[in-house]
């Protein structure tokens, strides 16, 4: 990743005064402001102290306020990253969206060691960037550029897919903060499920959104088709409010040591019974599923998978919370029961069994 970034900021905040700069899309603005509602005192002030008088708002919108400057080219592909029609996402290297935000992330792990200056170019990686992978056309298919090239009528303009999704829908329901923040209702355990750090399994969250985005009728924009997807909108701005929140508070709250982020190295397929040796790994595991139980009672809801052998003997065990459970058009213990399934995602332990918890439906592929 290019570093020149940080010279260029540096000249910019002396000779530039902030008012110079628009105040960006409204929903970067709303990303920044949710996550700044659930973060601490501490943790406020520490990124404030490293964004140097740049308001929140200005952090969200600076990478593409900079689009224009050509000094500022090589970012232009850190804004998405592509996966072909039935494809799953997965940790791509470089310059691109996931591979960006994994590296901005291992970077931060060793803040000690940065300067104040990367520290700051990395906060607004970060803040823009965690909101474009919330977009589903922003982790979209190439054969169209992520919706660029899908002509539509927007109520008579000329417009496309992407745009209409990036800021047209928003202005035209004139989003603010308070619509977000009642659209979404959650308790203490989904906002915790929702803020588990998992650039992935975010990324495959928002390519599960895509068939709706596709759904429009013919190439003409329709208050049916808005009012159809306007909820997918709320809920992945209420989304990446959240997990901006997460970071934040990993990375600059009040900790002695700061975590690192479990980044996937290599698209290695394990088994169930090796899972156990690949804790904090970005991994896909295959194996065949032994039944499993829907916990509706119980806090979270979980419906939990038994790979590898029956419970208690499984070895791995694959969780999906109840409010995610609501995107399966089936019934996951039933349905997958003696099926040979490949997971991807982030492994965890739970209890001293390995575990992935799968937020999206993509996750989960038949063999």
């Amino acid at each position: 990743m290019k570093r020149n970034v940080i010279l260029t900021l540096a000249i910019i905040f002396i000779f530039f005064p902030y008012r110079l700069f628009a105040w960006g899309s409204t929903g970067h603005r709303i990303i920044a402001e949710i996550a700044f509602r659930y973060i601490d005192e501490q943790t406020r002030r520490n990124v404030l102290a490293y964004l140097d008088g740049m308001s929140i708002e200005q952090a969200a919108n600076w990478m593409d306020e900079v689009r224009s400057d050509h000094a500022y080219d090589y970012m232009k592909p850190y804004h998405y990253v592509d996966f072909d029609r039935g494809q799953i996402a997965t940790n791509v290297a470089g310059d691109n969206l996931i591979g960006v935000l994994n590296k901005t992330l291992q970077e931060l792990g060793n803040k000690q060691q940065l300067s104040h200056e990367q520290i700051r170019a990395d906060l607004l990686y970060l803040f823009h960037l965690v909101g474009d992978l919330h977009q589903p056309l922003h982790v979209g298919y190439p054969d169209d550029k992520g919706g660029n090239l899908f002509q539509v009528s927007f109520f008579g303009e000329g417009s496309n897919l992407h745009r209409v999704w990036d800021t047209e829908i928003i202005d035209y329901k004139k989003v603010n903060l308070a619509d977000i923040l009642s659209a979404n209702k959650l308790t203490e355990d989904q906002i915790n499920a929702i803020q588990r750090i998992d650039v992935v399994s975010w990324a495959n969250e928002s390519r599960g959104y895509l068939d709706q985005v596709y759904s429009i009728n013919g190439h003409k924009m329709s208050d049916q088709y808005i009012d159809a997807v306007y909820p997918v909108i709320e809920k992945q701005l209420m989304y990446a409010g959240l997990r901006l929140a997460a970071i934040l508070e990993m990375y600059f709250g009040n900790r002695t040591q700061q975590p690192k982020p479990s980044v996937m190295l290599s698209s290695t397929t394990i088994s169930p019974a090796d899972a156990a040796r690949h804790i904090g790994e970005t991994l896909t595991i295959c194996g065949q599923v032994y039944g499993g139980r829907y916990l509706e009672n119980s806090t979270g809801q979980p419906t939990l998978i038994n790979m590898g052998s029956e419970y208690p003997d499984n070895p791995f065990t694959l969780v999906i919370y109840g409010n995610d459970r609501a995107r399966f058009s089936y019934k996951p213990e039933e349905y997958l029961k003696g099926k040979v399934i490949c997971v991807t995602g982030l492994i965890k332990e739970y209890k001293g069994k390995p575990e992935i918890v799968v937020s999206d439906v993509n996750q989960i592929r038949l063999k």
